[in-house]
């Protein structure tokens, strides 16, 4: 069976409907895929679902769907506040986390970031890419970068705060995850002493043991995510 290439949209799907593909999708559809009039491409977005659609005008990007293949359904997931890191390193972690299916991704500014910023409309384009390559109706909610001191107050009250302490806790992971919580991943370097004792203001905020190994940030989340898909997904 050919291969449909699967693009992302925020316009309202329903049949016989009309979607334009965005200028990077187009290009990628035009110049790499080599699609043009009449060819099928897939659409989705979490509110409408996944329809196959036919490329109407293939200069402008012209969509018309055609029938659904996938009505929208629920896709929930933990969320995850990662200290910003190198920045590949950075995309391999919006790739991988979306994939595993976080519905939330709060980038973190504590003592020890060697970084203070990321691009967000790249950020997001990673995640985009990410839902279309891994079968996604939802895109994850990409929330401005935050200081570790704001992030705490503002997540403490809704979510239960869980952080991979590899010196002093003897918990594991299992003995302290919830459905509705945030994995905070720490910068290379860990957090420091001022920020540990930040943590312990916090009632709902959990340190767990992650073995006798140090993860990288980007793989920390990935085992923290895995954990949690495993349990509730």
């Amino acid at each position: 069976m050919k291969h449909v290439p699967r693009f992302y949209t925020a316009a309202e799907l329903c049949d016989g409907g009309k979607v334009s593909l965005l200028p990077d999708q187009l290009r990628h559809a035009t110049a790499v895929l080599r699609l043009s009039v009449g060819d099928m491409v897939r659409v989705f977005n979490s509110p409408w679902g996944e329809w196959i659609c036919e490329i109407i005008d293939a200069q402008r990007g012209a969509l018309k769907c055609i029938s659904m293949l996938k009505k929208c359904f629920n896709e929930t997931g933990p969320a995850v506040a990662c200290t910003l890191i190198n920045p590949k390193r950075f995309d391999f972690f919006l790739e991988k986390v979306t994939e595993l299916g976080v519905s939330e991704i709060i980038p973190i500014v504590s003592q020890r970031s060697n970084y203070k910023n990321i691009n967000l409309r790249k950020a997001e384009q990673k995640i985009i890419q990410a839902c279309e390559q891994s079968q996604r109706l939802s895109i994850p909610t990409l929330r401005e970068v935050m200081k570790l001191k704001d992030f705490l107050p503002k997540y403490s009250s809704n979510y239960r705060i869980l952080v991979g302490d590899e010196k002093f806790s003897k918990l594991k992971l299992s003995d302290v995850i919830r459905e509705k919580c945030v994995f905070l991943v720490g910068p290379e370097g860990g957090f420091t002493d001022e920020e540990y004792k930040l943590f312990s203001i916090y009632k709902d905020l959990h340190k767990f043991t992650i073995g006798s190994t140090i993860l990288r940030s980007e793989t920390a989340a990935i085992s923290f995510v895995s954990v949690w898909r495993d349990k509730f997904s």
